[in-house]
């Protein structure tokens, strides 16, 4: 998408952390949660 010739050149754009990778996971699981709950209770 970015159509950069090398990798190199997007992984700049890309670098990603544990803790960064730690942080987005459990936001998701937090926000599939609350889509779980908004389910359950609508049925």
């Amino acid at each position: 998408m970015l159509e950069h010739k090398n990798i190199t050149t997007t992984q700049i754009y890309a670098k990603i952390t544990k803790e960064r990778f730690s942080h987005d996971m459990a936001a998701l699981t937090a926000k599939l949660d609350g889509i779980e709950e908004f389910v359950s209770d609508t049925i």
